[in-house]
């Protein structure tokens, strides 16, 4: 099925691939307008339900599941339902995100609640929860009861850290710990969770399990500290529909606070910023940036990416057997750091 040698955009586009016929068979369960409004998110239809060319969004939920369950199509069948499930779970945690941010576009198009209103938004981030666990009760008892077990936990720790996050904006000197905290509960407990599903379905030792855990935790962190590297520093940039989207919402992000902790003679213009409230244009958040960088925010963030891809990649052997997963999974995660300078 995969070879070790792929690339972690040829794994990406795999894993698309294998799980978007039963993506699609899984929404078709969604009475009207929820189905609709679901297949829009997906890229799948317009806002008028007429089919358009499919748009890339990342797999990252299923990716993970499916290769720490092995490389085989066997191994990836058996596990596909809860790797769907994790997918539905990941599509309402960014609905909601897109309402919380009032984020206008995703893809190059209307995000869901800019498409259809808020209240609709937020009841299909509701609906698209609860399939994911009906599928979860397709499991054997067993596993059916674990895996939604550790989900509920997974949504309610996210949960109250978009709460958290939404208060510390604006916050004139963001706490490092809380910032920490914010991409443990919305990022890293959420891929863990996922991390361990591969582990679980396949019946793996409590020893696995917990590797699978620790692989899954430290790639969450990397996973989170590159996208915030990428939206103020990487190549794509450019592309996104709101450059520098974070500093503009003065959002208290890690290595912000790492920055305005340095004592750098840059350190000054970057608190004053942070400290006021003005709406900044893309002029000003270029310069912010660069204060950031300045103050050592930028280095310590590329270390921290760095630190947790190693961390993911030791815990690797433990976690799964399949050495051809092995290999998949750590050039998925060891492409994160390869793009920094």
């Amino acid at each position: 099925m995969v070879q070790s040698e792929r690339t972690a955009q040829q794994i990406t586009e795999h894993v698309i691939a294998y799980m978007e016929p039963a993506l699609r068979e899984a929404t078709r369960m969604l009475s009207q307008p929820v189905r609709r409004m679901t297949e829009y998110h997906f890229g799948w239809v317009d806002a008028d339900g007429r089919a358009t060319t499919p748009i890339g969004f990342r797999r990252r939920p299923a990716l993970m599941a499916l290769l720490c369950a092995g490389s085989t199509e066997d191994a990836w069948d058996r596990v596909r339902n809860a790797a769907v499930a994790g997918t539905l779970m990941s599509a309402a945690g960014t609905v909601h995100d897109d309402v919380q941010d009032r984020e206008m576009l995703r893809k190059g198009r209307p995000t869901l609640w800019n498409a259809f209103g808020t209240d609709a938004a937020i009841q299909v981030g509701v609906a698209l929860h609860c399939l994911a666990f009906e599928l979860l009760a397709n499991e054997p008892p067993r596993v059916a009861v674990e895996l939604s077990r550790r989900a509920a936990l997974a949504i309610r720790e996210c949960c109250s850290g978009q709460i958290r996050d939404l208060q510390a904006e604006g916050e004139p000197q963001p706490d490092l710990q809380e910032s920490l905290d914010l991409l443990e509960s919305t990022i890293a407990v959420p891929t863990a969770g996922v991390a361990m599903v591969g582990a679980l379905v396949r019946e793996a030792e409590d020893d696995e399990v917990a590797a699978a855990e620790r692989f899954g935790f430290h790639a969450g962190m990397a996973m989170a500290f590159y996208d915030d590297w990428e939206g103020v520093w990487g190549t794509s940039r450019e592309a996104l529909e709101d450059p520098l989207a974070d500093l503009r919402r003065r959002k208290a992000r890690a290595f912000v606070s790492i920055a305005l902790q340095s004592g750098r003679p840059a350190r000054d213009e970057l608190a004053a910023f942070y400290a006021g409230s003005g709406e900044p244009n893309l002029r000003e958040l270029e310069r912010v940036a660069d204060l950031v960088e300045d103050c050592g925010g930028r280095s310590w963030l590329e270390a921290r990416i760095r630190e947790h891809v190693t961390l993911a990649e030791k815990a690797l052997p433990d976690a799964v057997a399949d050495p051809v997963a092995q290999g998949l999974l750590a050039a998925f995660v060891r492409a994160l750091a390869d793009e920094l300078p």
